[in-house]
């Protein structure tokens, strides 16, 4: 694959996503999924360097909450409070330490893994599209086939929750949402219905607000792209992929909600 192909693959991502994975149906090489992966990787690495200083902010508020729920909550053992309160410490010096020594080894293993973590990420989906089309709809494409069209969605968003990403991992995403991070100073960026709520705090409001406008799409144009390899229709192809999307986010909120009563 040229470089020509993968921008006009990448224009009809954005403009025409029914033609995006024309292609895709007599195969892909390891560089049609390597390309968007650097390019996601890249921008999960860099981006964030943007907002560096209120995602500390946000960390140590985060450990404040958490050591003032400890210390508030009556039931807990002393012995356990003890433990506890070494960690909260713990990891508030590693956050002092990120932030005064980010150049320092210890504080950039992190980047190197990012590809990793994504290819995991997206092999993880990809693995349940691939039993939906091949077992459940009688297909046989192959992995890397579905795995390069998530790859490929990613360029537009993605689900952060994996990567505790408030913001998203999506490169779109991400590209739009800094400078508004930035001026807000929050990374909680979500363009979501649950904008609509003064407070998150309950699951159902917390589900609406993982259904950020930059997934949705990224959503509806794998649909667009399992369709294409499975020959089925544009409507099956969105109902294929949204309800294990709409699965994992009703997980994700689940998880997020009884971790914010946990430490409320």
């Amino acid at each position: 694959m040229n470089i020509a192909i993968f921008i006009q693959r990448v224009v009809n991502l954005f403009l025409v996503p029914s033609k995006a994975f024309d292609d895709f149906v007599d195969g892909v090489s390891y560089k049609d999924w390597l390309f968007p992966l650097i390019i996601v990787s890249l921008g999960i690495g860099i981006l964030p360097l943007f907002f560096r200083d209120v995602s500390y902010y946000e960390a140590d508020q985060r450990l404040t909450k958490a050591e003032r729920s400890i210390t508030n909550n009556p039931d807990i053992p002393e012995e356990s409070r003890v433990m506890l309160d070494e960690r909260m410490s713990d990891a508030r010096e590693k956050v002092r330490d990120s932030r005064e020594n980010p150049l320092a080894l210890r504080n950039l293993w992190g980047y190197p893994i990012i590809p990793l973590m994504l290819f995991i990420m997206t092999a993880f989906f990809s693995a349940i599209l691939l039993l939906i089309g091949n077992f459940g709809m009688g297909g046989q494409v192959k992995f890397f086939q579905i795995f390069t069209m998530v790859m490929m969605t990613y360029l537009i968003s993605g689900n952060g929750f994996f990567m505790n990403m408030i913001p998203g991992v999506g490169t779109l995403e991400l590209m739009v949402k800094t400078p508004l991070i930035v001026i807000k100073e929050s990374t909680d960026m979500l363009f979501s219905p649950g904008l609509i709520f003064e407070d998150i705090d309950s699951f159902f409001k917390q589900f609406l607000n993982q259904l950020d406008v930059f997934r949705i799409w990224g959503m509806v144009v794998m649909g667009f792209g399992f369709a294409k390899l499975y020959n089925k229709s544009t409507t099956m192809g969105l109902i294929a992929v949204g309800i294990p999307w709409l699965i994992l986010v009703s997980l994700g909120a689940a998880l997020i909600q009884a971790n914010s009563v946990v430490i409320s």
